[in-house]
């Protein structure tokens, strides 16, 4: 009778330990790095752990006491295994410690093990002189590079003029640095006469910290132009005038010139519209680039203020222009970048503002674990409609990808954060076990990395995940031996080998560079095209305001043709998100202010290849697409394509237009070739625009609650 009743008790402890959402028996999350009582110079660290059974999300709390009475920071519900603060972290002791919970918010797991992470701050510092010129900043540095750990420091609010024949893209490029900090104390950088040139380029480096900087050109790597009259009367060609534009704190009161200036017209690009009611964004219209050349331009008659006529024949792109209009141009061929690294790991990018850049903001190849923090890129007064040339965040080929928090990309000439891999183009067939692809930068592949291939005329993904055995150079190209064997059937669809046109070729695309862990949180975006283009896994997109992108606020694709950027997206997380007036342009045809989907290359035009739906992929997965406000859409709400075992729920659609800007078939939310897809809670009540509200194709195993 007393065991008996021994035994009841400890059912009933074990069942009101359920009822409260908690195993009796519970584990702990195993704690990865920083490894204990280890020591290191980075002040925004990554702190990972090893993902637990069960576990949904995280909690993670930093103290200063091994008690956690003293909690620096802390952050609940992470969904992936990584947590970066977005704060500097005091020097001395900093424990940390996670536990899991389940997706309905209950613990799963206990607080781990805590583990001890000492900050420490480098003896040495090297400053800069006030108002120093470029060469003496690059002797000061290379001081301090030699004796790192170090703090390079330039005087505080001083302003720094980079003047002169700045040799390479670059005004500082360096490589092989470890464990160096370069504190701005809020200085001002201004790269003079040199509207090519980027600010800085690291390559082959580990924890390297760039913080309290501000950074403009002299003159802009970019001009704006007043469209002053428009000739329509050939639908063929291209006919307006247009007028410089003033521009404040410049050299010049004027914007570059568009004719007669090499500096500029040599790094000549591309233009656009610009809507001058909501900085940043695009003239809604569906047209997001115009294909002007240096060729197209002829001045008008001397006048105060400089003028030009844009002629161009054969393009039938005048009818998007009207006077009153303001045109940009870009100048960002054969430039340099506000920041790029290359091969480098934990590089923290921390209370940076830039005005302008040749091409990009923050850029890694190759590399790992980048910290955009707090970082603007940034309208600088009210005569600036463009801020950078490209893109915001751009990574390729890293194994952890970026964490961006508290920053913004307003007036970005491309998108706002950019995540992908390349495609490596097959050369030759070998065996069913080797293959030859072809040997340039993008090839990345190394012993122990995991490949998928990828058939771009048909939109197929081999079902196989493909483990590299070994890589070595062979009569020019890279042969790559790997397991397990190609299925004959498989092998025998890989036809499109060694073509000159890359982009038609069979593709590898290495699944383990893929920006693993990457986080996109509490951010601002108003961009051309789209506010985050993403393929990668296990990542965040949440808590961001994609306002007037003029492409998707938030993509999931492929770019099949011309780039062959890709591949597809598995376990992410999208969620939280304000999305405004996106989509409008004319990559926004078909598709959700949310926009997943897998592309294939289409012929139809002869050898102009287009992006189109894949008919066959399901390769996205587990995408979540949660609690997120879109108002506004352009022509539909959500799209999901190409897609298995993915949720869209509690989306919110609003709407103060009475019409859309895009015109065509509407639809709240869109899946097309999907599979095992849950539509949960979603409220169309707050968008009276005429609409489907679900728009299924070729589905199966959907649930739909309304």
């Amino acid at each position: 009778m007393l065991l008996l009743m021994k035994n009841t008790t400890l059912i009933i402890i074990w069942i009101t330990c359920l009822c409260a959402g908690k195993s009796f028996a519970q584990g702990k999350p195993a704690l990865s790095a920083p490894s204990n009582n280890s020591t290191g110079y980075v002040r925004n660290p990554s702190f990972t752990w090893q993902a637990f059974a069960g576990g949904y999300s995280y909690d993670i709390e930093l103290a200063t006491d091994a008690g956690f009475s003293n909690i620096i920071t802390s952050r609940s519900n992470l969904n992936i295994t990584r947590f970066v603060p977005v704060a500097q972290l005091p020097a001395g002791n900093v424990y940390w410690r996670v536990k899991a919970k389940n997706e309905a918010g209950a613990d799963v797991s206990l607080w781990s093990d805590a583990f001890r992470y000492v900050v420490s701050i480098p003896t040495r510092t090297y400053t800069i002189p006030p108002h120093a010129s470029l060469q003496a900043l690059k002797d000061t540095m290379r001081k301090a590079i030699m004796n790192t750990p170090a703090i390079l420091a330039f005087t505080a609010d001083s302003t720094y003029e980079l003047d002169g024949n700045i040799t390479g893209l670059f005004a500082i490029d360096t490589a092989n640095i470890n464990d160096l900090i370069i504190e701005g104390n809020n200085a001002k950088i201004v790269i003079k006469n040199n509207a090519h040139v980027g600010f800085m380029r690291i390559q082959n480096s580990n924890r390297v910290t760039v913080r309290r900087l501000s950074i403009d050109w002299d003159p802009l790597p970019h001009s704006l132009l007043d469209v002053i009259s428009v000739n329509n009367s050939d639908s063929t060609v291209l006919n307006v005038n247009v007028r410089l534009r003033k521009v404040k704190g410049m050299s010049s009161p004027y914007y570059p010139a568009i004719y007669g200036n090499p500096s500029f017209t040599n790094h000549w690009s591309w233009s656009y519209l610009v809507d001058t009611a909501d900085p940043g964004s695009l003239k809604k219209i569906d047209n997001n680039t115009y294909g002007i050349a240096p060729a197209d331009i002829t001045p008008i008659a001397c006048r105060d203020q400089p003028e030009y006529n844009i002629y161009r024949a054969g393009s039938k792109s005048g009818k998007y222009f009207a006077v009153g209009d303001v045109l940009a141009i870009v100048a960002r061929d054969n430039v340099g970048s506000l920041m790029s690294t290359r091969n480098c790991i934990d590089f923290v990018c921390d209370s940076i503002i830039n005005y302008t850049s040749p091409i990009g903001c923050y850029y890694s190849f190759d590399g790992s674990d980048m910290k955009v923090l707090n970082c603007h890129s940034a309208l600088k007064d009210e005569s600036r409609f463009v801020s950078a040339n490209a893109d915001g965040v751009h990574c390729r080929a890293n194994n952890i990808g970026p964490w961006v928090e508290s920053s913004s990309f307003v007036g970005n000439a491309d998108d706002g954060v950019a995540l992908y891999n390349k495609g490596i183009a097959v050369r030759s067939k070998i065996s069913s076990t080797a293959l030859t692809v072809t040997n340039n930068e993008f090839m990345n592949l190394k012993k122990g990395h995991i490949f998928r291939i990828f058939i771009p005329k048909t939109g197929k993904v081999l079902g196989t995940n493909f483990t590299v055995d070994t890589v070595y150079l062979q009569s020019g190209a890279y042969r790559v031996q790997f397991t397990p064997a190609i299925p004959a059937t498989d092998y025998d669809s890989l036809v499109d080998i060694g073509l000159s046109d890359v982009q038609q070729n069979v593709q590898l695309y290495n699944t383990t560079l893929r920006n693993d862990r990457f986080m996109i949180t509490n951010n601002r975006f108003t961009v051309r095209a789209r506010g985050a283009i993403i393929r990668s896994s296990r990542g965040v997109v949440s808590n961001n305001q994609f306002f007037s992108c003029s492409s998707a606020g938030v993509a999931l694709y492929n770019e099949a043709a011309l780039w062959y950027n890709g591949l597809y997206s598995r376990d992410m997380w999208i969620m939280n998100n304000d999305i405004r007036d996106c989509a409008f342009d004319n990559l926004g045809a078909d598709a959700g202010a949310i926009n997943v989907r897998i592309n294939k290359i289409d012929s139809a035009a002869g050898n102009v290849f287009e992006d189109r739906m894949s008919p066959v992929s399901l390769d996205h997965a587990n995408i979540r697409i949660t609690n997120n406000t879109i108002k506004n859409f352009a022509q539909h709400g959500i799209s999901l394509f190409n897609a298995a075992n993915c949720s869209i729920r509690n989306n919110v659609f609003i709407s103060d237009m009475p019409a859309y800007y895009r015109n065509g078939t509407h639809y709240g939310i869109y899946i097309n070739t999907v599979f095992g897809t849950a539509i949960t809670g979603n409220n169309f009540s707050g968008d009276l625009r005429p609409m489907t509200q679900i728009q299924r194709v070729n589905d199966s195993g959907t649930t739909v609650t309304p």
